[in-house]
């Protein structure tokens, strides 16, 4: 009922700059844990490439880092911190322009050399395009599905899962859970009226496997952080 206010809120909330702060990384994540949260995903990542759930995953067929795709990209933080330092070449696709052409400068000539740039909103993203983009071995989403209504998430997989490698591209996804004094049954939900003027939802662990499961994609491997669960993923 409130999809098109919800997202044109979130669109004006990043085309102003989205968190602000005092560079681009905490525009993108509100603080000054860029750093260590890039650390933290590049760790996830090695950990479960090296552990032997995930040969299973792959049929035991080889691993191949030779493209990746960044999606809800940003200005590039997690392109610079973590794919880039494992894949050939990467595809940030981004839903506002502005931070699309700033990404080119934020990743520096030589990174940006390596890399393609799609200004493309997830909501709207569509199978066609992504037939168009290489097969990735790998896709990474973080904290972006939390801007999307359910119906739109399990679509954006469905089409997303269509474009890794058959046999052994994985998906990756980090997003925030209800933690502290909230109930971690619930899912916590911001709409444009609140403090923040954005649509952000905060889901937890059960809600976002049905959604995986109805996008046909399965728990491969999770961690639980402080604040956020990460999973790998795989077509069903």
């Amino acid at each position: 009922k409130h999809r098109s206010e919800f997202y044109l809120a979130n669109e004006q909330y990043w085309a102003s700059g989205g968190y602000n702060g005092n560079n681009d990384d905490e525009a993108m994540i509100g603080d000054g844990g860029g750093i260590a949260d890039g650390e933290d995903g590049l760790d996830f990542l090695d950990r479960y490439l090296a552990s032997s759930k995930s040969n299973v995953d792959s049929g035991c067929k080889p691993r191949r880092f030779d493209y990746a795709v960044d999606l809800g990209a940003g200005v590039g933080r997690l392109t610079k911190l973590v794919l880039l330092k494992r894949y050939g070449e990467v595809r940030l696709v981004e839903g506002d322009e502005g931070w699309s052409k700033r990404s080119r400068v934020y990743l520096g000539r030589k990174r940006a050399a390596r890399c393609c740039f799609t200004n493309q909103r997830l909501d709207d993203l569509t199978k066609s395009q992504v037939d168009n983009w290489d097969s990735a071995d790998l896709m990474w989403i973080q904290w972006t599905l939390q801007y999307l209504i359910d119906v739109d998430v399990v679509s954006c997989l469905r089409i997303l899962s269509s474009g890794l490698r058959e046999g052994s591209g994985i998906l990756i996804i980090k997003e925030n859970r209800p933690y502290g004094k909230q109930r971690e049954d619930r899912f916590k939900m911001d709409t444009p009226a609140g403090e923040n003027e954005r649509y952000d939802i905060t889901r937890n662990d059960s809600h976002h496997r049905l959604l995986f499961q109805k996008a046909g994609l399965k728990v491969n491997f999770m961690e639980r952080g402080e604040e956020t669960n990460t999973y790998a993923l795989s077509v069903l």
